[in-house]
């Protein structure tokens, strides 16, 4: 190919953003090591996408979290932020806090005792974060000043076995 024009036109583009500065990649390596970044579910360094909408990213409108809404009805909107936000960086962290799944279809699927143990995983992560709120002088839930867990008592006894 002689015509640099024709040349062009033939490679494959593989990016259209120019490369990131090195100040972005230090910011992205120092946020992917945060372990507190879930306390501000809204934030991202340039080029990565926030934790809560990883967690919206992956399990929209079929999350055991839009189940549990109904017993924390009123619940402060910040605090199932901070819940997704920090499920996602668990997932992220490869913890093992994180509950086995955040899908309401495949924890209909599991056994009672990994549904147990997913609840309970679940609980936990929602009583740090109503915590950790509490602990800000923030109140998660109207009228809550400690957290009452929402894991039904049938896969509570699960647990005990």
């Amino acid at each position: 190919m002689s015509n640099p024009v024709e040349y062009w036109q033939s490679q494959e583009v593989t990016s259209e953003r120019p490369p990131a500065p090195e100040e972005d990649i230090q910011a992205s390596l120092a946020w992917e090591a945060d372990q507190e970044a879930w306390k501000e579910p809204q934030a991202s360094p340039p080029f990565m996408t926030p934790l809560v909408d990883l967690f919206e990213d992956l399990y929209e409108e079929k999350s055991i979290l839009d189940g549990l809404k109904a017993p924390v009805s009123n619940a402060d909107p910040e605090f199932f932020d901070l819940v997704k936000a920090y499920w996602a960086q668990l997932n992220r962290d490869k913890s093992p806090l994180l509950p086995l799944t955040a899908d309401a279809h495949q924890l209909r699927l599991m056994s009672k005792k990994d549904q147990a143990v997913t609840l309970d995983r679940t609980n936990e992560l929602m009583a740090f974060v109503f915590d950790w709120m509490i602990a800000q002088g923030k109140e998660p839930i109207p009228g809550w000043t400690t957290w009452h867990g929402v894991l039904p008592q049938e896969l509570e006894d699960l647990l005990e076995d």
